[in-house]
């Protein structure tokens, strides 16, 4: 098995940006094309294969000019498809002539490397080098060389000469032959590929309904199920009850969205008690449009919570209200600090206090704050220590100084520097100032 850890560190540590990384690099591969083993040459190509498709933007943007003895100049006939790692180099030459020789090369060597390759010299300032690249590249239908190629004509997009070329590219790829690659671009590893992928094959209709459904539900990134849920929603709306349960929270909402006008408040609970802010504000968007506060949905939920409610709705539903209720909630919240029920001395989980606080901070009448949340300053869970002070900072000069104390001496850094804020502002509000004309201390 061919060992890449050698060149698989000089990858990486080329993608960090540095000039200097990008030289070893280059200098690494042209001395093990020149002289270097089988062995050697077969582990390069695996580690730059398995690279991200910016390694070769940033090759390309330091290799010319070479330095080291002088510049290094490949024969334009000399590479006539037979190492594909001396065509990639010959690619980058500085030498016009060279880089066209080495595309026309290119073009009859197959792999996503050297299709990756042709790519990028798509963009070349010499025309005829570009245009030598771009009628290459057009040909290719191979899943694994169209991949390539969308992966750095994606993050060339923004170059003037890239103008119109991944939209004419994306025209190539919407065209019968190129369905296979299509379908594996929407699989694709690298994000921005897959992302293409997913949005050419929603708009050649490649994707029937469990094929959107799975992936709006399922797919591990959230710009593709975002886009799956949407079109599904659009093909049929009843699906918004499936996908409100979706684990992201855009597709959450698109779902909450969808869900007809007379939709029962009760059908409303768990995404008003959503674990983000976002599904919950649609939540309410869907109570306000008819007329129905949410706040009191919000308040009527809290009265039931009891010991078996779930920690995560009532959780949600503490959020919710702090988003849109007033100081007259402070009362209800205030219950979920302490034990969950009056005759039992177990409190209410971490994630209950937190949100609990949270809101209160928000809600609460200035003067309350302190008389609130000010014995949960001792609280075991430093999220619940953090809410405190970070509510305790709208009212600086009232917090005492006992309190204060607590904050600055935990030993959770986010603890400490919310109540050093504190700290800091209310000698901020004590430090005198002289009026113009006077001498301090007269």
């Amino acid at each position: 098995m061919v060992d890449t850890g050698r060149w698989q560190r000089w990858c990486e540590a080329a993608l960090g940006g540095r000039r200097e990384d990008a030289v070893t690099l280059l200098a690494g591969l042209r001395a093990v094309v020149e002289d270097g083993p089988p062995y050697d040459r077969a582990a390069a190509l695996a580690a730059l294969g398995d690279a991200p498709a910016d390694l070769l933007l940033l090759l390309d943007r330091h290799a010319r000019p070479w330095h080291g003895g002088g510049a290094h100049r490949w024969a334009a006939g000399g590479h006539a498809g037979v190492d594909p790692l001396r065509l990639l180099l010959a690619s980058l030459d500085e030498d016009g002539r060279v880089r066209a020789g080495a595309v026309e090369s290119l073009a009859g060597c197959g792999g996503p490397l050297a299709v990756a390759a042709l790519a990028l010299r798509t963009v070349d300032w010499v025309p005829e080098v570009s245009e030598r690249a771009t009628a290459a590249l057009v040909a290719r239908n191979a899943p694994d060389e169209v991949a390539a190629a969308v992966r750095v004509l994606l993050r060339l997009g923004g170059r003037r000469r890239a103008g119109g070329l991944l939209a004419s590219y994306r025209a190539v790829l919407s065209e019968p032959p190129h369905r296979r690659a299509v379908r594996a671009l929407a699989a694709d590893s690298d994000p921005l590929a897959r992302r293409f992928g997913v949005e050419l094959a929603l708009d050649l209709g490649s994707y029937v309904r469990g094929d959107l459904l799975r992936t709006a539900l399922h797919d591990r990134d959230q710009v593709c199920r975002r886009l799956c849920a949407q079109r599904l929603l659009e093909l049929d709306p009843d699906q918004a009850g499936r996908l409100m349960w979706a684990r992201g929270a855009g597709v959450r909402e698109l779902a909450v969205a969808a869900l007809p006008g007379d939709v029962p408040a009760t059908r409303l609970v768990a995404p008003l008690a959503d674990r983000a802010r976002m599904v919950r504000a649609q939540a309410r968007w869907q109570l306000y449009r008819r007329g129905e506060p949410p706040a009191d949905v919000y308040r009527r939920q809290l009265r039931k919570v009891g010991r078996t409610t779930a920690p995560r709705l009532v959780a949600g539903l503490a959020a919710g209200l702090g988003e849109c209720g007033d100081a007259s909630d402070a009362a209800l919240l205030t219950r979920l600090l302490g034990p969950r029920e009056r005759d039992q001395a177990e409190n209410w989980p971490p994630m209950v206090r937190r949100a609990a606080a949270r809101a209160i901070g928000r809600l609460a009448k200035p003067a309350e704050l302190v008389g609130l949340l000010g014995p949960l300053a001792t609280d075991p869970d430093p999220g619940v220590a953090r809410e405190v002070f970070e509510a305790l900072a709208r009212v600086p000069a009232d917090v005492p100084v006992e309190t204060l104390w607590v904050g600055r001496t935990r030993t959770e850094p986010a603890v400490r520097r919310a109540a050093e804020r504190i700290g800091g502002r209310a000698c901020e509000r004590t430090v005198p100032t002289s009026s113009p004309g006077t001498v301090p201390g007269r």
